[in-house]
């Protein structure tokens, strides 16, 4: 055809259903029907209508490949138990919920007095009412983001007992919410030790809070010096044990505990006073055969001696420093970290609300929460999760760090 006699967009016909819809009622979802017999349906289905189908705003790549809430993902994640670390197995730091993201810390001296007799009928004594100091602390944000694609699906396999098969979406979520669980319960433990040892850090290494400092103490060192063969080791256990017993404040106690490094276990029970202190006993054969307990995920031995409970914590994390991830110990080799045992209030765990607008200011019942969010183009599903969460020693002066070398 000459291009004198191409049509104008004036000159094309009209069709006669112009102002009707041009394909025939599209292919929906039956109610209860699976996403896989949806879709099979719909391959049978004229090309026309499948094409409606997929740009028909009413059926969503939400509703056919991703029937999972927010609700429902923080829920499954919180189920599955959280294994990892001494602290946590020794619930040291129990759990609390909080409406704000600040916590108030609260310096009262509720230290006992022996109350005065009086004759019957005489006056009472009146109790003293001081304003203590109030602290406050920012619960810190712990995000951290995921992402399912294609690519964790497609030409992959799960093995189910001695077949393998396919690898399906719940097969990959159920592998990501193990992974989201240790993530946070690992970050959980690395906060509690830090603030055991009054000091605590982020997984950047960067510090978030120093509680001596913030509560206005000076941190207690005690030096063994355990390389020394003359060391007392009697009077620094007994010097240990008076300086958190004299600093408890109307607090109580059952007894003195120690987490300490593997280095310092070693050299501890490999001193001569403490192998004599043992020989001389009738049960000399505990010190060859020192307990090994396994909590916290890891198989830690103990050793009481003078009644302080020495435990032995080897667990590693991984942390970023100056942009390198690296292993750093929980407890630095050759330290300890010395608390009291048995306390009513000294230590707890915050949890606050999530960064969400659906769950400020009420009390966070879970330790983690997921938000999903599905991608564009079917390219996947991003998971945002996060915890909010704070350990806290409201008497840092309990605290004492020990060091198995000598004072500097």
């Amino acid at each position: 055809m000459a291009p004198s006699t191409l049509p104008t967009m004036r000159s094309w016909p009209i069709p006669a259903s112009f102002g009707r819809p041009a394909f025939p009622a599209p292919t929906r979802p039956r109610p209860s029907e699976s996403c896989a017999r949806f879709l099979a349906r719909s391959r049978s289905a004229p090309p026309s209508d499948v094409f409606h189908l997929l740009s028909s705003s009413e059926v969503t790549v939400t509703d056919i490949l991703f029937p999972y809430t927010a609700l429902q993902l923080t829920g499954q994640v919180n189920r599955i138990p959280n294994l990892y670390g001494l602290l946590n197995d020794l619930d040291l730091f129990p759990s609390s919920g909080s409406i704000s993201t600040l916590i108030e810390v609260r310096r009262d001296e509720h230290t006992l007095s022996v109350l005065p007799a009086v004759e019957r009928g005489g006056p009472a004594s009146v109790a003293e009412r001081k304003r203590g100091d109030v602290l406050y602390f920012e619960v810190p944000h712990f995000p951290h983001l995921d992402m399912i694609g294609p690519r964790d699906l497609q030409n992959m396999l799960t093995v189910d007992g001695r077949a393998a098969r396919p690898r399906t979406l719940e097969d990959e979520m159920a592998k990501r919410l193990r992974a989201i669980r240790s993530k946070h319960a690992i970050t959980r433990e690395w906060i509690r030790m830090g603030a055991l040892k009054g000091n605590i850090v982020d997984g950047q290494d960067a510090t978030l809070y120093n509680l001596f400092d913030a509560f206005g103490f000076t941190k207690v060192t005690i030096y063994f010096n355990l390389s020394s063969s003359t060391t007392d080791v009697d009077g620094l256990c007994s010097q240990l044990f008076e300086q958190i017993a004299t600093n408890l404040r109307g607090e109580v106690m059952s007894h003195v505990e120690a987490i300490v490094s593997p280095a310092f276990f070693d050299a501890f029970i490999g001193h001569p006073k403490v192998q004599k202190y043992w020989l001389n006993w009738s049960n000399a054969e505990k010190l060859a055969q020192v307990d090994r307990q396994k909590v916290g995920g890891q198989m830690g031995r103990t050793f009481t001696y003078q009644k302080i409970i020495f435990r032995e914590y080897y667990g590693v994390a991984p942390v970023k420093v100056s942009g390198s991830l690296v292993s750093k110990s929980f407890v630095t080799t050759g330290k300890g970290h010395a608390y009291p045992a048995g306390t009513l209030d000294t230590f707890y765990t915050y949890d606050a609300p999530p960064e969400d607008i659906r769950f400020v200011n009420e009390a966070p019942g879970q330790e983690v929460f997921i938000s999903p969010k599905i991608l564009d183009h079917g390219q996947g599903v991003e998971l945002m999760t996060q915890s909010n969460q704070l350990a806290m020693v409201r008497r840092p002066e309990v605290l004492v760090e020990l060091d198995s070398g000598a004072a500097p």
